[in-house]
C-alpha cells in the first residue's frame, strides 16, 4: 500500500501563486467510509480524489505536478529533462516548485516521506535542478535523508557522496544517482513508487494519452505471457475476462503472440481476443474499439498498481470510459486499497462521490489557477446531493457561458 497524502505546487504552468492540496479525509468520511480511506499514525486519507472544473481551468495542470515529479525522479538520462513547465502568465523571477508527501510501505513498515523539487530555470525554461530535498516524516523527530544544495545525503558511504557530487548533472535526481548506495533501501521503495507512477499514468508533463499505442499491447502481452513477467501466482487474463464479461463484453480468451527462434530475440506479433459469437476466429487488438483497447490499458494499470502498490494517476478518465463504468473502476480501486488522482468533466458521477473526493479548479481573469475541496465549503455537510449543488452553481469549478455565440463568421 502506498498513497499520496499532500502536494504543493508553485509557479507551474497556470498555477503561480503557491498552492496545498490535502488529501487528508473530511470527519464525515471518517465516520461513514472508512473503506474509502486509508489510515496512517490516527489520520485518515482519501483513496478518490476528483479534479473537476471547467476545460483550461488546470485540472490537467496539478497531474502533471505529480507527473513531473515522477519523470525527474527516474530520469536516467542525465542529457533529458523536461523543460516547458512554466507559461506565459508565470512569474519569471521565481522558480518553479513541487513539493508531494506520501506514505510508503519499507519492509513490511508505513514510513511517510516528503519530497521537495526546486527547478533552476531561464526566462520560462527550467534548464534543471536548483534543489531538492528528501524528508523521512517521523513522529518524534523528521530526519532529511538528502539535501542536494548542502550535498548531504544520509546511510551511504562518505566516498560514494563525494564522487557521486564530483559529476552530478544538474538534470538528475539524487534518488537515481544514490539508490542503489543507500543502505536502508528507501531510496530504492521510492524509486519504485514513482517508476510506476510514471508507467501507468497517462499523462506525462506535455500531452495526455486518450489512446491506446503499440507499446501498451506488447506490455499488456508481456504481462499476459508468465514466462517473462516478474509477478508469478496471479490470473491476468482471468482478471481482463472476467471484468469484461461483467460489463458485456463476451471475450472469452485472450492471447498473446511471440515468435522465438534461438539465438534471436523474440518478435512480438499482436495480441489476440476471441469472442463468444465465434471461438475460433480472433479478432486482432487493433481492430477492437478504441474503447475496449483503452480499457484493457487502464485494467493493466490497475492490475499493476494493486501489485506495486502505487497509486494510479490519470487525465480525462471520462473520455476513455463510459460514465456508468466509472463507479464500478473506483469501487474496485476502493476494494483493492488503490488510490486513484483523476481529472474528470463527467458530473454524473459527483452523486457517487464524497465531499472531500472533490477539488473544484477553477482560472480567474489573470490565468491563475485556483483549487478548492468541498469538504472546506461551510455550507455542504457531507451527506447533501452534490451533483445537485454543482449543477446550482454553489461549488464554483464550472464554465463560465455569459453570452453564448451562435453565430458562425
Amino acid at each position: 500500500m502506498a498513497f499520496i497524502t499532500s502536494l504543493r505546487i508553485k509557479n507551474f504552468f497556470s498555477i503561480k501563486d503557491e498552492v496545498t492540496i490535502d488529501f487528508k479525509a473530511s470527519p464525515y468520511n471518517i465516520e461513514n467510509n472508512p473503506d474509502r480511506l486509508f489510515e496512517f499514525n490516527g489520520e485518515f486519507y482519501n483513496k478518490i480524489i476528483s479534479l473537476y472544473g471547467a476545460n483550461a481551468s488546470g485540472k490537467t495542470t496539478v497531474l502533471k505536478a505529480i507527473s513531473t515529479l515522477s519523470k525527474v525522479i527516474f530520469n536516467e538520462q542525465s542529457d533529458y529533462f523536461y523543460s516547458s513547465f512554466k507559461n506565459k502568465f508565470s512569474n519569471l523571477e521565481v522558480a518553479s516548485e513541487l513539493e508531494v508527501s506520501f506514505v510508503l510501505n519499507i519492509e513490511n513498515k508505513l514510513e511517510e516521506f516528503n519530497y521537495k523539487l526546486v527547478f533552476k530555470s531561464k526566462k520560462y525554461e527550467n534548464i534543471g535542478i536548483e534543489n531538492e530535498e528528501l524528508t523521512h516524516i517521523k513522529e518524534d523527530k523528521n530526519e532529511v535523508l538528502f539535501n542536494r544544495e548542502k550535498e548531504q545525503v544520509v546511510n551511504v558511504d562518505g566516498n560514494i557522496i563525494e564522487s557521486i557530487f564530483k559529476k552530478l548533472s544538474e538534470k538528475k535526481s539524487l534518488i537515481q544517482d544514490f539508490f542503489i548506495f543507500e543502505k536502508t533501501k528507501k531510496l530504492e521503495g521510492i524509486r519504485s513508487l514513482f517508476l510506476m507512477i510514471n508507467v501507468s499514468s497517462n499523462i506525462d508533463p506535455l500531452s495526455t494519452r486518450l489512446s491506446a499505442t503499440i507499446t501498451d499491447e506488447q506490455n499488456i502481452a508481456d504481462m499476459l505471457d508468465k514466462r517473462y513477467s516478474e509477478f508469478e501466482n496471479y490470473e491476468l487474463e482471468k482478471f481482463f475476462v472476467s471484468f469484461f464479461n461483467s460489463i458485456g463484453h463476451d471475450i472469452v480468451q485472450i492471447k498473446s503472440n511471440f515468435k522465438e527462434e534461438d539465438g534471436k530475440e523474440r518478435e512480438f506479433l499482436g495480441i489476440e481476443l476471441y469472442h463468444d459469437i465465434n471461438q475460433q476466429v480472433p479478432l486482432e487488438f487493433s481492430f477492437e474499439s478504441d474503447g475496449t483497447q483503452m480499457l484493457m490499458k487502464i485494467l493493466l494499470d490497475i492490475f499493476l498498481s494493486k501489485m506495486m502498490k502505487a497509486p494510479l494517476i490519470i487525465d480525462e478518465l471520462d473520455s476513455i470510459i463510459h460514465p456508468m463504468l466509472v463507479p464500478i473502476i473506483i469501487n474496485l480501486l476502493i476494494e483493492n486499497d488503490i488510490q486513484i488522482i483523476y481529472s474528470t468533466h463527467n458530473i454524473y458521477n459527483m452523486q457517487f462521490l464524497q465531499n472531500d473526493e472533490i477539488f473544484l479548479i477553477e482560472k480567474n481573469s489573470e490565468h491563475e489557477t485556483k483549487i478548492e475541496s468541498v469538504k472546506d465549503n461551510p455550507n455542504i455537510k457531507g451527506y447533501e446531493n452534490l451533483l445537485t449543488h454543482y449543477e446550482n452553481g454553489d461549488l464554483g469549478g464550472i464554465p463560465k457561458v455569459e453570452d453564448l455565440i451562435t453565430k458562425i463568421f
